[in-house]
């Protein structure tokens, strides 16, 4: 055996190598049984299995880092590609986009599934853009649904966890996230995807925000 990695290594290798065997099972599962009972909903199912993904992905890019890494920045900018985040620039704000937010997060959830690449993408945007970091910011955050399907999935607020992605952002993108200097406020709207977007921008910038963002339906 490699002795630069070791039995806990391999061990290590194998769980994750089961967990996703098992992952594929229960999808298999879940998929035959909507076949047999369409009014099945698989949600609680679905979900465990999204936070044993999630969780096993994390394990396993830390075993990745394991293996000969001069430099593991660009690694998680693909993956932040692969997710579909994105960070651009406009006249009035800068826009972050993650994918949609799952409700229910607590300290059981691996959220370093989706914070490490955006914080890569933070990085590397200011890299390439440099802009002072905002003093006064108003954060504004968009929950975006596919309108294809049914609006019954719309949550309400307090249903949704955040603070972890605005702790990411203050740290590449604020001086500080403090009640005084920083106002947050949420909407949702129905788009193309599902997706949750954040508009930073400073506070004169808000009435123009709103003015394109808040409509009667939201």
């Amino acid at each position: 055996m490699n002795t630069e990695f070791g039995k806990d290594y391999v061990d290590m290798l194998k769980l994750v190598a089961s967990d996703y065997e098992a992952i594929s099972s229960e999808l298999f599962a879940i998929a035959h049984t909507i076949e047999d009972t369409p009014r099945h909903n698989p949600h609680n199912k679905i979900y465990s299995l999204i936070r044993t993904a999630e969780t096993n992905t994390v394990t396993l890019r830390n075993l990745g880092a394991r293996t000969q890494w001069s430099n593991i920045a660009p690694f998680y900018e693909d993956l932040a590609t692969v997710l579909g985040i994105s960070v651009k620039e406009y006249e009035k704000w800068i826009t972050i986009t993650v994918p949609a937010i799952l409700p229910n997060r607590n300290r059981r959830d691996n959220l370093a599934f989706i914070t490490r690449p955006l914080r890569s993408s933070l990085v590397k945007f200011q890299r390439e853009h440099p802009l002072e970091r905002f003093r006064d910011c108003v954060v504004c955050i968009v929950h975006q649904y596919d309108e294809a399907m049914s609006l019954r999935r719309v949550r309400d607020y307090d249903n949704i966890e955040t603070k972890r992605y605005l702790d990411v952002i203050e740290s590449v993108m604020l001086t500080n996230d403090n009640g005084l200097l920083l106002t947050v406020l949420q909407t949702t709207e129905l788009g193309d995807r599902d997706c949750t977007e954040f508009y930073l921008m400073s506070p004169d910038k808000l009435s123009s925000w709103a003015a394109e963002h808040i409509k009667a339906h939201t």
